[in-house]
């Protein structure tokens, strides 16, 4: 059955295409995610989306993970945490927490910090998609397993139906982003891909 979709009712993600997880010399950047990332056309299919969206006038939201130097007031109460708090790299003004340059932000985008895995966590992206009218997401970005699992899960308690299009999406390697599109993801969301979201947009 092909995927239909209301533009006007329609938000699309970008989560944490920041240099940190994307660009070589980033903190959570490797070779295997590198190539992963090629090999799912990750920027290119993002683009993609984002410029069609913009085109219909659908909001789109970058989210970026972004802790204060130093990380005060930021709980490290888990391993992810503590790697972001030691290594320094998504804190406000460095390099790693910059966007990468491929899918940065354009003139009406918005953009949304957070300082959880879960876009919705204490930010105002909830508020916002509200104040749009919208209750269909459009997930893309990094990390597959972590974040975007952690979005999609938040996304669907909250009442919103939730697209995936996987290509649009990357994690350490093709072994951890089917593991969680397989056993996660499919289950809080609709698994497809950028073509189909595209041609359901019209």
């Amino acid at each position: 059955m092909a995927l239909e979709l209301d533009p006007g009712r329609c938000a699309l993600i970008i989560q944490d295409m920041q240099n940190a997880s994307l660009t070589e010399g980033g903190a959570f950047s490797t070779p295997e995610s590198r190539a992963h990332h090629a090999e799912q056309n990750l920027e290119a299919n993002i683009n993609r989306l984002a410029d069609r969206c913009r085109g219909l006038g659908i909001p789109v939201l970058h989210v970026w993970f972004i802790v204060e130097p130093g990380s005060p007031g930021f709980k490290v109460n888990a391993g992810l945490f503590e790697a972001v708090a030691s290594s320094g790299s998504l804190d406000r003004g460095t390099w790693g927490a910059e966007p990468s340059p491929a899918t940065a932000p354009k003139e009406g985008d918005f953009i949304i910090e957070k300082m959880r895995m879960s876009a919705f966590h204490d930010t105002r992206l909830d508020t916002m998609l509200k104040g749009f009218g919208r209750d269909t997401l459009i997930l893309s970005g990094v990390l597959t397993n972590m974040a975007m699992s952690h979005t999609a899960r938040t996304g669907a308690d909250l009442g919103y139906y939730v697209v995936f299009p996987e290509d649009a999406s990357g994690s350490f390697d093709g072994e951890w982003h089917r593991v969680a599109v397989d056993y996660a993801l499919q289950n809080v969301s609709t698994v497809t891909d950028t073509d189909a979201v595209l041609a359901a947009l019209g």
